[in-house]
């Protein structure tokens, strides 16, 4: 596990506006549409890391991160990725697990549902 936690942490370090990454292959996930987990909300800096992973291991096998400059902090969360026609589906599950906003990897925007 700490070879995947430190693997990540380096990712987000060279991408810091933000990644989505599958923990299985390593590899950027650049379609689809992202949606966070409530339960690992609020999940920041490389502590939390192991949290995240774990739940993404046993669900999507993915995190995304971004670096908030409000809080000076890196967020990350295990996150479920929907087909872009599935925009209803995403939205759904995104106000089932408390998100403000869900995001579009395919056209690189975030979409507000609060």
């Amino acid at each position: 596990m700490k070879q995947l936690i430190d693997g990540v942490w380096e990712y987000s370090l060279i991408n810091p506006n933000g990644f989505t990454l599958n923990v299985e292959t390593m590899k950027p996930v650049k379609y689809g549409i992202s949606v966070a987990y409530k339960e690992t909300q609020d999940s920041f800096g490389k502590e939390s890391l192991n949290r995240v992973i774990n739940h993404a291991l046993e669900h999507s096998k993915t995190v995304g991160g971004w670096f908030d400059t409000d809080s000076n902090r890196y967020y990350f969360d295990s996150v479920k990725i929907f087909k872009n026609s599935e925009i209803d589906k995403a939205i759904e599950f995104a106000k089932n697990h408390n998100q403000l906003a869900i995001y579009d990897l395919t056209n690189i925007k975030e979409i507000r549902i609060k």
